[in-house]
């Protein structure tokens, strides 16, 4: 009866472990804590927060028990600004916290810029009240955040050890849950974006869409190297890990797994090339790639390159009259203008014609 029970709850996404054989309900564990959300300018523009999973657990969390959209709506105070009624919505592919024209309005009043960060403080999750407060990004407190940031990890990393036998990787929503059961957000300086921390400092990679896992028991060609929408700033908040290709998949050549596992910086000699290889060339006379045999290849490319996508956000910030480039057409600029810039550090000028090019 008693296995049964906890069989029972522990299929309650609300339901969380705070001590053995102890739950916690996470719309009443959130009270009082504080979480960091650094923004981007299409969030300052447009009005709204793309939420990650802890932030999506954070003002909905309702939500993951079975992941539809939850119809509530939720009071976030401004300080010094209005009070916001406020819905989910999705915006860009990912779900957001749609805030509307007076959060851009407070954002512009109280001096915010992308890569300042937004402090969220669950007042009380059950009845929905939430506060902002904007932290300049010139003001933050590096030493204290990078203690909670080690926090989090040490943290994050004993959750998943302790589920390691029971299944291949905790889920990133759980595993957000578990970390507020722990009450690591209870001060008022909060860690950075839970993604960023994960992917720079701990031993956890995203493992397909299963969630994390300890890096070395996930299969190289497994490890999921994509970038987050979560907001960030170089080396602070923003995660810096390589981009996997959207065009590589197992079945791709030799030649384009070799070239993926350079950039990921995995060291593929340590692989049998005869017997891993072949499994992944279908057909070794045609073992090579060519964008013209995947039309859609840079749309669905473009969705995952957030080089990319910090270029379209900024480009339609500015309005313009004139179509974006192409997402080709974006990397093969970016790479000329490398080779640029390569030319000039290596014989200290350019010829005319590669100035007016540079230009």
């Amino acid at each position: 009866m008693k296995s049964a029970i906890y069989q029972a709850i522990n299929k309650l996404y609300q339901a969380i472990p705070v001590a053995p054989g102890q739950y916690g309900w996470l719309s009443y564990l959130l009270r009082d804590q504080w979480f960091r959300h650094p923004l981007n300018s299409v969030e300052i523009r447009r009005g709204y927060l793309l939420l990650d999973e802890m932030e999506h657990a954070v003002f909905f969390p309702q939500f993951f028990q079975d992941q539809e959209q939850d119809a509530r709506s939720v009071q976030v105070e401004m300080m010094g600004g209005p009070i916001i009624e406020a819905t989910a919505n999705i915006e860009q592919g990912t779900w957001a916290l749609r805030l509307g024209a007076p959060f851009v309005e407070w954002v512009d009043t109280v001096g915010g810029a992308p890569h300042d960060d937004l402090l969220i403080y669950a007042q009380d999750a059950v009845a929905g009240k939430y506060f902002l407060r904007l932290q300049p990004r010139e003001v933050r407190q590096e030493e204290v955040i990078s203690e909670r940031n080690r926090q989090l990890v040490r943290a994050a990393e004993q959750i998943v050890s302790a589920d390691r036998k029971s299944r291949a990787a905790v889920p990133v929503a759980e595993l957000a849950a578990a970390l507020v059961g722990r009450g690591l957000f209870k001060h008022q300086v909060p860690p950075d974006d839970m993604h960023y921390v994960l992917h720079e400092f701990s031993r956890l990679r995203l493992y397909d869409d299963l969630g994390y896992a300890f890096e070395e028991s996930i299969p190289p060609i497994k490890r999921n190297f994509n970038r987050f929408q979560a907001q960030g700033r170089p080396s602070q908040g923003q995660i810096d890990v390589s981009e996997a290709p959207a065009w590589f998949d197992e079945d791709e050549d030799l030649d384009a797994w070799r070239q993926a596992y350079d950039v990921f910086g995995v060291n593929y000699d340590d692989f049998d090339d005869v017997s891993m290889m072949d499994s992944f060339i279908d057909d070794p006379d045609d073992a090579f790639w060519d964008v013209e045999d995947d039309p859609g290849m840079d749309d669905n490319a473009s969705e995952l390159c957030e080089g990319y996508q910090s270029y379209l956000s900024e480009f339609y910030n500015i309005e313009s009259n004139e179509q974006p480039l192409s997402h080709m057409e974006f990397h093969l600029l970016e790479a000329e203008l490398e080779m640029l810039v390569g030319l000039e550090q290596e014989f200290g000028y350019l010829m005319p014609e590669q100035e007016k090019r540079k230009l």
